[in-house]
């Protein structure tokens, strides 16, 4: 995800047994009150996020136009589309980014009962969300509260500690290949069937092995596009592992709800 006001982010240092798991934990404060602020469009990234706030919740507008109040603590599994949040109040929250790989260590419920959903952490974690909320709002700062919250983690990480090696290896062949595989090469490859391939995908990651791909392959096209400025759409298509253009847009509409083009002169879109 693109920072999004360096005056107001912060970033922490992860513990060592966490490293593999969680790819950032990081805060956002502003004191400033702001009911519907500036929205925030934000697109599928592969990762999940676990955010509690300890000032007032966001807002949030879903691809389908339903808008909810955050949970005072809550997980955002794999997105399959897009959604906008917006401050309601002043900003106070800490969140930790889990990699694709990572969530599923913490978390008992299958990933497919949490996917592109914001769920409260009442709903995973049951008791221990009051007892962290509690905590994290009382603490004296931010980096009280990325240690607190840390402590949670490595407890949740002692209490589930289940590890699916097929899975590492097909999403980290995903994440090589950029998107650029199919379904059946990536069974092969595990040495497992597809029906065991969607099952283990369902349990540790939410998707299932085709959307993670395409979803992979929609990540790399926004790199081209941030990072490659001097190539045209059409270049970036086929880059991307896409049949032609059209394809390209279609699926691009998709995730982010808007066109290439329109990404391209945005100043709110974040992954």
């Amino acid at each position: 995800m693109q920072q999004v006001d360096p005056m107001q982010y912060k970033e922490y240092k992860i513990a060592d047994p966490l490293k593999p798991f969680v790819k950032v934990i990081w805060s956002m404060e502003d004191d400033s009150y702001r009911v519907n602020g500036f929205p925030i469009h934000i697109l599928p990234d592969s990762c999940v996020e676990l955010v509690v706030h300890f000032s007032d919740p966001y807002k949030t507008t879903f691809s389908d136009n339903t808008i909810s109040l955050q949970p005072r603590s809550f997980v955002v599994a794999q997105m399959k589309s897009f959604m906008k949040i917006q401050s309601y109040g002043k900003t106070g929250f800490i969140a930790v980014r889990f990699s694709a790989l990572g969530a599923y260590h913490f978390f008992s419920v299958p990933m497919k009962e949490i996917v592109n959903a914001e769920i409260g952490l009442r709903n995973v974690w049951h008791d221990l969300a009051p007892e962290i909320e509690g905590k994290i709002y009382d603490a004296a700062n931010t980096h009280q509260r990325s240690q607190i919250i840390q402590s949670y983690l490595l407890l949740q990480l002692s209490r589930n500690g289940y590890i699916d090696k097929a899975i590492d290896f097909c999403i980290n062949e995903i994440k090589r290949s950029k998107g650029q595989i199919s379904v059946e090469a990536l069974a092969d490859k595990a040495g497992i069937s597809n029906r065991q391939l969607l099952r283990r995908f369902d349990k540790c990651i939410g998707l299932s092995p085709k959307e993670f791909v395409r979803i992979t392959k929609f990540i790399s096209s926004l790199d081209l596009i941030n990072y490659s400025k001097d190539r045209t759409l059409t270049e970036i298509a086929f880059d991307s592992g896409y049949y032609d253009q059209a394809h390209f847009i279609h699926d691009f509409s998709g995730f982010s709800g808007m066109t290439p083009a329109d990404y391209m002169a945005s100043s709110n879109a974040v992954y």
